[in-house]
């Protein structure tokens, strides 16, 4: 299915930027980018190349698929029977259930070890991973995902755990529905699961995705590294290369957060320092930071993007937030597709139990 299907090979350097770029996007969630380059490197030391292609590439009736891991809160580490992992294996068997081979990967949502786990699974399968992405940003739950606004099916999925039981989940109600099955796999099991799920064709893929997503990524890691290679303001230069919005500058004075559920929730406050001075700042997460409060009034909200991170340019994972320490934090504008009606019904004020309207970032009340 490759054949004829232009790809750029992505390097060491490249791959560096794109991990420190999604850490950015990933709001805070989008878990650990050190796990993340773990995994990458693993497979460039292995020797196998990273190949990324636009969508435009992918033919009309060529699937891609997503690839990632699913986890209990009490998960174990198993020794797992499969050299390549889960997740390429639960590729392998929808591949196998479908009768159809797949033209490439598609990384489940922006963060520093989740897009890694789907570069690693296309690098270990010898696929191009896709420059989109079905969140454009990291999110707290499944249906949180572009997929679900436009309304692609997860369905067919497959769930691969690492003793060796196989499973393809074949219809599935809904996407609460396939959560509330794969999460019971992982926490019966007490280990993560391999899913490979939402098998969809290039033709509709197009329309679905955040468009240039892992580029996109890759210009704001790039952005990042350069600056402060070269002496200047790294803040500056990935608000620039971002359309992005300085949103405070502060020290930390309360951080706390809890497990609910399955989710890290928390919350952290900053009283301002510089421009911002004797100004005070707050932020709210489920994983992923979801609204701010500047001097005790809404600054921010999903669907838009809030992210943390040091004065010397480094992006800061929750709950790694800590007292004491200065922080800088920036925001920038959600995808089109998350500010359409249906993607603020899911994933806008409302999420948070706010009844108020959405005020796009760019339009706030400074």
């Amino acid at each position: 299915m490759e054949m004829g299907i232009k790809v750029k090979v992505l390097g060491e350097q490249d791959l560096r930027d794109i991990l420190e770029g999604c850490t950015v996007l990933g709001t805070g969630g989008g878990g650990s980018p050190e796990e993340g380059w773990k995994m990458v490197a693993k497979e460039l030391k292995a020797g196998r190349e990273f190949k990324l292609t636009k969508l435009e590439e992918i033919p009309d009736e060529g699937i891609v698929p997503m690839p990632y891991f699913v986890g209990s809160l009490a998960g174990e580490k198993v020794r797992s029977i499969y050299e390549e992992g889960e997740a390429a294996r639960s590729y392998r068997l929808l591949e196998e259930f479908m009768g159809k081979e797949f033209a490439g990967v598609i990384s489940t949502e922006l963060g520093g070890a989740n897009t890694a786990a789907a570069l690693a699974t296309a690098a270990r399968l010898g696929k191009p991973i896709v420059d989109g992405d079905p969140a454009g940003r990291s999110v707290p739950e499944l249906q949180h995902t572009t997929y679900y606004i436009v309304g692609v099916e997860m369905a067919p999925f497959s769930v691969v755990t690492p003793h060796g039981d196989e499973m393809v989940v074949a219809r599935v109600k809904d996407d609460f529905q396939a959560e509330k099955i794969v999460r019971a796999v992982a926490a019966s099991l007490k280990t993560n699961v391999g899913v490979t799920s939402h098998p969809v064709t290039g033709r509709n893929l197009r329309g679905s995705v955040v468009r240039d997503a892992i580029s996109h990524a890759l210009s704001l890691g790039r952005a990042l590294r350069t600056a402060r290679e070269d002496g200047r303001d790294p803040i500056k230069s990935l608000l620039e290369a971002g359309n992005g919005f300085l949103l405070f500058k502060g020290i930390v004075t309360k951080a706390s957060w809890r497990e609910e559920n399955g989710f890290t929730v928390g919350e952290f406050e900053l009283e301002g320092y510089d421009e911002f001075r004797e100004e005070t700042y707050r932020v709210w997460y489920k994983n992923e930071n979801l609204i701010s409060w500047r001097n005790g009034e809404v600054d921010v909200t999903i669907p838009d993007l809030i992210s943390v991170l040091t004065p010397e340019g480094y992006p800061v994972t929750n709950p790694n937030v800590k007292e004491g320490k200065e922080y800088v934090i920036v925001g920038f504008p959600a995808p089109e597709l998350w500010r359409t009606p249906k993607g603020l019904e899911i994933f806008g004020p409302k999420y948070l139990g706010l009844e108020r309207e959405y005020t796009p970032i760019e339009r706030r009340r400074l």
